[in-house]
């Protein structure tokens, strides 16, 4: 098996300016690499007030600076890591191929272990690993974030998961924007900088990351973290309603489904969101 990987020395160089311009605009930020059991994960951290930090996981295609909107109001309540995953675009390396779901928990368990407890928000596919770093292996994670959380408690609606070829290094540059503004409610991929470097992510990376199964009703059961589910009513990703439904089955979960807001609902709403993870932080 392979792993992750620039299609090209042009590819990579896009996506790392892009990249340069999004950190620019974080504010102050310091970075370390850590070591796991598949690579060394880059991390980025927001210095906040004390307490334990946030740590963020972005989607699938996505760096951790595509948080950049939610970070300052983040900040304000507490320090903020952004992880860039291993297997997509980013400052991190991959060494090892990721052959699993568990692969994936190891890695993330490693980096989780070095930050120290902390609440874990993770959105889109981002929000999948997240979920199942909580069910398996939960130690320190003080709150569960689930922002629209793709392959979580529903599957990906057909219409997307055909769009979703544009989402391929080598599809045409017209439907991969298709697909990214599909994704973010109708939004133009050229007016948004982070939209743009999660194209360039998608068009000039090969990403290596095993699709995982769809929990069952007991493995969201199993999962005892105290956990705020959002879900975009107007998502291309998921069923709204059924997701609540099933979401509905976690022990110590709060579900709200935001009538207006798309798959793109971080930076839709980021100090809503905000707001959200903090009652759930100051409830735990």
């Amino acid at each position: 098996m392979r792993t992750g990987h620039f299609t090209s020395t042009a590819a990579r160089d896009r996506f790392r300016a892009l990249y340069d311009d999004v950190a620019a605009g974080l504010g102050p930020t310091s970075s370390r690499d850590i070591p796991t059991t598949h690579g060394v994960v880059r991390v980025l951290t927001c210095d906040g007030p004390p307490g334990d930090p946030f740590v963020l996981l972005p989607g699938a295609g996505s760096p951790g600076v595509s948080w950049a909107p939610n970070v300052p109001t983040l900040r304000r309540r507490a320090t903020v890591h952004l992880l860039d995953p291993l297997g997509g675009p980013g400052a991190s390396t991959q060494d090892v191929p990721l052959r699993s779901v568990a692969d994936q928990v190891r890695w993330l368990r490693d980096v989780l272990d070095t930050l120290g407890p902390c609440h874990l928000v993770g959105t889109s596919m981002g929000g999948r690993l997240a979920f199942e770093v909580a069910r398996r292996a939960p130690a320190g994670i003080r709150t569960l974030g689930l922002l629209d959380p793709a392959r979580t408690f529903t599957g990906v609606p057909a219409g997307t998961v055909a769009a979703s070829i544009g989402a391929q290094p080598g599809a045409p540059s017209w439907l991969r924007r298709r697909f990214v503004t599909r994704l973010g409610g109708g939004a133009d991929v050229a007016d948004d900088p982070v939209a743009r470097l999660i194209e360039a992510g998608l068009s000039g990376y090969a990403s290596a990351i095993p699709l995982p199964p769809l929990p069952t009703a007991r493995d969201v059961a199993a999962v005892g973290v105290r956990t705020l589910v959002l879900l975009g009513g107007r998502s291309t990703m998921l069923d709204a309603g059924r997701a609540r439904d099933r979401a509905a089955l976690l022990p110590r979960g709060t579900v709200e489904v935001w009538p207006d807001a798309t798959h793109a609902l971080p930076g839709e709403f980021p100090e809503r969101v905000a707001e959200r993870l903090s009652s759930l932080v100051t409830a735990s």
